[in-house]
């Protein structure tokens, strides 16, 4: 019995409320749209008394909270955009240091890259190549001389020993013909002493 008389009460008061809500005509076009758009559409539904243009409250006051709610979202777009711009001038500022400090790195790498350490000094490449083809060509001259000074002495030697080996058979046969004629000289002085003694 409650439910019934429940749902006549919604029933009766159910009208009561579109009445009051159709005081104000709806007007979809004030829901979307630009604002620009909704002031035309307020303009060209409004009616002309003499010079003046008779608007309805209710749609004037419709398009004034648009454009409220408009500008409000537009500042805290600006605010979201200073905000972000702020964070972007940060990030800025740290890849510009982070820059610089590369831009120092690869510039010690290009002198590392450019320069050899020799003896704890930095030294140019090109000097340091001129240096070493320098010391280089000196060696192998020195080689080349050691080679030939090897080879000549080598040839000395062989020469040496060549001579010395004919010297050694002169002698050994200077020695057999002296020992020969001592023999010789020997004998015969035997012989003489051996006549005079008998």
């Amino acid at each position: 019995m409650r439910l019934i008389r429940t749902c006549l009460y919604l029933f009766l008061l159910l009208p009561m409320a579109m009445v009051s809500q159709n005081n104000a005509p709806a007007q979809p076009e004030l829901e979307s749209g630009t604002i620009e758009s909704q002031f035309d559409y307020i303009i060209e539904k409004s009616s002309s008394f003499k010079d003046f243009q008779l608007i309805r409250k209710s749609s004037i006051l419709k398009v004034k909270d648009n454009a409220v709610d408009s500008i409000r979202n537009i500042r805290k777009g600006v605010a979201a955009l200073e905000t972000e711009n702020k964070e972007l001038k940060g990030k800025i500022s740290t890849l510009e240091g982070e820059k610089v400090q590369l831009q120092e790195e690869v510039a010690d790498i290009s002198e590392g890259v450019e320069s050899i350490a020799v003896f704890g000094q930095n030294v140019n490449k090109s000097v340091y190549n001129t240096i070493a083809w320098s010391v280089a060509i000196v060696l192998l001259l020195l080689l080349l001389f050691f080679v030939y000074r090897f080879k000549s002495s080598v040839a000395v030697a062989r020469r040496t020993r060549n001579e010395i080996s004919k010297l050694e058979q002169e002698f050994e046969e200077h020695r057999k013909k002296t020992m020969k004629k001592e023999q010789e000289i020997m004998r015969k002085l035997q012989d003489e002493i051996n006549k005079n003694n008998m």
